[in-house]
């Protein structure tokens, strides 16, 4: 079987026997893809370097149709992200979306989560301290985005009818966006004004500048979102990321 070769990115290693790991790559062509590395565990330098966790670059792997284990033969690193490990928020902001896309993804071609996926990793690599807690919840909600669950903002969930920019509603979770006003009355679900629709808004493109305030209200209203629409379970990442955001005056 001739090996293929697709840009990737390492989420997640295992170690396995003495000598070998199992990497979780999410792939441009493939998707989610589990190898066998083996042998990498012996190697020093730069080659065992590039096999850490959030680095980007062209894996080449003996891929076999129905299969959930795939054999690799080479992993040419392109970019490393080694600053993401040196500040715990930013691990924390690539850890949730790693979790967050393992725990949705197959193995099949999404070539634009593969896009939100890198961007994200930058993004949070490299924002500047006062907008990196802004730029892990715009990459999470990028990532929400790019599988298909972006939230409806711009009109009622119920009647349909358009929310006007001075409108005050309820996010609906089970109905995937925001009641208008007569819709939401006596209705669960937190109560989200023009500003707030405008920083989720603002986080769905992934916008960064300027900071978002309230970050952990935004990330709680996140959290409960990807929970009930994308992985039917809270991720414990995004719990760990909420304790390391700044508390804020209410």
């Amino acid at each position: 079987m001739a090996p293929v070769t697709t840009p990737a990115v390492l989420l997640r290693t295992h170690n396995y026997g003495e000598t070998s790991r199992i990497l979780r790559f999410y792939t441009a062509d493939h998707g989610l893809l589990s190898v066998m590395a083996r042998g990498v565990r012996g190697r020093s330098g730069k080659g065992a370097t590039a096999l850490a966790t959030f680095a980007s670059g062209d894996l080449t792997a003996f891929v076999r149709p129905h299969r959930d284990l795939h054999t690799m033969k080479d992993f040419h690193c392109r970019t490393l992200r080694g600053g993401i490990g040196a500040d715990m928020l930013r691990f924390a902001g690539a850890s949730a979306v790693v979790e967050l896309v393992l725990n949705h993804t197959e193995q099949e071609s999404h070539p634009g989560l593969f896009g939100a996926l890198e961007a994200m990793l930058d993004s949070v690599e490299t924002a500047a301290a006062e907008t990196l807690p802004t730029a892990c919840l715009a990459g999470l909600w990028h990532i929400v985005d790019a599988l298909g669950f972006a939230p409806e903002l711009d009109a009622c969930v119920v009647c349909g009818n358009p929310l006007g920019a001075d409108a005050v509603g309820r996010f609906d979770l089970a109905a995937g966006g925001v009641r208008c006003e007569a819709c939401g009355e006596g209705a669960a679900g937190p109560r989200v004004g023009p500003g707030a629709r405008g920083q989720i808004a603002q986080l769905l493109q992934g916008g960064i500048e300027p900071p978002i305030t309230h970050v952990r209200r935004h990330l709680a209203l996140l959290s409960d979102f990807v929970a009930y629409h994308v992985a039917s379970k809270p991720l414990k990442s995004l719990e760990f990321l909420g304790g390391l955001l700044p508390v804020e005056e209410t």
